[in-house]
């Protein structure tokens, strides 16, 4: 894959829709104080829309974790033109699969990965990655809210911010650019790559209730 091929422009497309959203994080991470050089997981990274805004704006050393490696090949490359690519580690395995040792992170970014691998089961096995005193943002399906937030003190972790983001932010912020630029004649080349980004709009127009979501901001007792 090459910065200029169709995958590429693919990859290019999504993470320049992508980048509406954000701000949601950046406002999640004004409640993070600042500090020195820290260890940063981004579990469920992709193309690492988010990993290159944290990498921009906080110091310190950042793991990238996903399964898809043609995603994490698209992301190293973005690394190499930012000039960052010491500073991030993309590891292509599941979270299942992946041996962390006895690693501690003092922040975790999960950007719809717990969506993924089963929320309930998969919050106690990522929080014993967190230093005591780190910071974990969750970017999740609305389902549950107060069950999510019991578990959060089951685990012993404080909630700092739970932000809704409703269907509007979802079609204002990123799929009516989405559909802009897969309705684009110059982009027809690639329309069979946007064939789940077409299905994923459908389901939105169905029922935009189903796209609601939450950012929520954690910190993992001392």
């Amino acid at each position: 894959m090459t910065l200029t091929d169709t995958r590429g422009e693919y990859f290019r497309i999504r993470d320049r829709c992508r980048k509406g959203l954000l701000k949601y994080l950046a406002g999640a991470f004004d409640l993070v104080p600042e500090g020195g050089d820290r260890e940063i997981l981004d579990l469920g990274c992709g193309t690492g829309v988010p990993t290159m805004w944290v990498a921009e704006h906080l110091q310190g050393n950042i793991m990238a974790l996903d399964p898809d490696c043609e995603a994490l090949e698209w992301l190293k490359l973005k690394c190499m033109k930012a000039g960052v690519s010491e500073r991030i580690v993309t590891l292509c395995s599941s979270f299942n699969d992946h041996d962390f040792g006895k690693r501690l992170f003092d922040i975790i970014v999960a950007e719809g990965f717990l969506n993924v691998i089963g929320f309930h089961d998969g919050f106690p096995q990522v929080i014993r990655l967190l230093k005591p005193g780190g910071y974990m943002i969750i970017h999740d399906d609305s389902s549950d809210q107060e069950a999510k937030k019991n578990l959060f003190d089951r685990n012993g972790c404080n909630l700092l911010l739970s932000k809704l983001l409703d269907e509007k932010v979802w079609w204002n912020d990123y799929y009516r650019h989405l559909e802009a630029e897969i309705n684009t004649p110059g982009n027809s080349r690639l329309r069979s790559y946007f064939n789940g980004d077409i299905a994923e709009i459908e389901l939105y127009k169905n029922d935009p209730s189903q796209f609601r979501s939450v950012y929520y901001l954690i910190r993992k007792g001392i």
